[in-house]
């Protein structure tokens, strides 16, 4: 169960055991963090690898720039995308799917529903990423295959499953980078068809979520090619 806090002007979110990331936290506020590598650094993103008296993890920090009254409006009707995530997370893990990597906190600046600055502490993996993994054989395929299906059993989507969203620890498949948004049918058959995009992992499931996709994209392939626009 997720624990809501309250540190300076920042809501922060940790599950129940959740003191030491705290900790870590207010070691972020004083400046008291060690940096081991970047991995993202833009106007709005930065993402870090940091060393903490509790071991490496990942620090990701965002205030983004762009589209701000767009999401300012789905925060008021949808809710907080990063809070999902993190509670989704949550509970995906206590249901026993540890190939999702753990969200250990979220600390947010808000205005009533809508986060403009988050800070988020995440489990780092170490591994091997997919990406760097030149012949990924079939019973590589047939674990990356089982993960995705095993995230949508438990009611999550990974919303990106290209090869830099995998990691793999000790044989073991683990996926990164996952999204708050709900499993709706149409989101799961798109994790199902970049399977196949980008491993060649045949889609065996052409369900009422595939179909609707499906003619989503020819529809507004249609109207792209209607405005002279390239088609996708």
């Amino acid at each position: 169960m997720s624990i809501k806090h309250h540190i300076n002007d920042y809501v922060v979110f940790t599950k129940s055991d959740g003191e030491k990331y705290i900790n870590v936290f207010n070691d972020f506020l004083s400046y008291n963090i060690k940096d081991i590598k970047v991995f993202r650094n833009i106007e709005d993103t930065k993402v870090l690898l940091i060393d903490t008296q509790y071991g490496k993890m990942i620090l990701k920090i965002f205030a983004p720039k762009v589209k701000k009254n767009e999401r300012f409006l789905k925060a008021m009707v949808k809710g907080d995308y990063y809070e999902m995530l993190f509670k989704q997370t949550e509970r995906v893990r206590k249901e026993g799917l540890d190939s999702v990597n753990d969200f250990y906190l979220l600390a947010e600046k808000k205005t009533l529903r809508f986060a403009h600055y988050y800070i988020m502490l995440i489990e780092y993996i170490e591994g091997v990423e997919l990406v760097d993994i030149p012949d990924i054989d079939d019973n590589l395929k047939a674990q990356i295959k089982a993960s995705i299906s095993g995230l949508h059993q438990h009611g999550m989507v990974s919303g990106d499953p290209h090869k830099g969203n995998f990691i793999i620890q000790d044989g073991v498949v683990r996926i990164i980078d996952l999204s708050g948004k709900s499993p709706s049918a149409m989101r799961m058959a798109k994790d199902r068809i970049d399977l196949e995009r980008h491993y060649g992992i045949v889609n065996e499931l052409k369900d009422a979520g595939y179909y609707r996709l499906i003619y989503k994209k020819k529809l507004r392939n249609f109207i792209r090619k209607l405005k002279g626009k390239e088609v996708r």
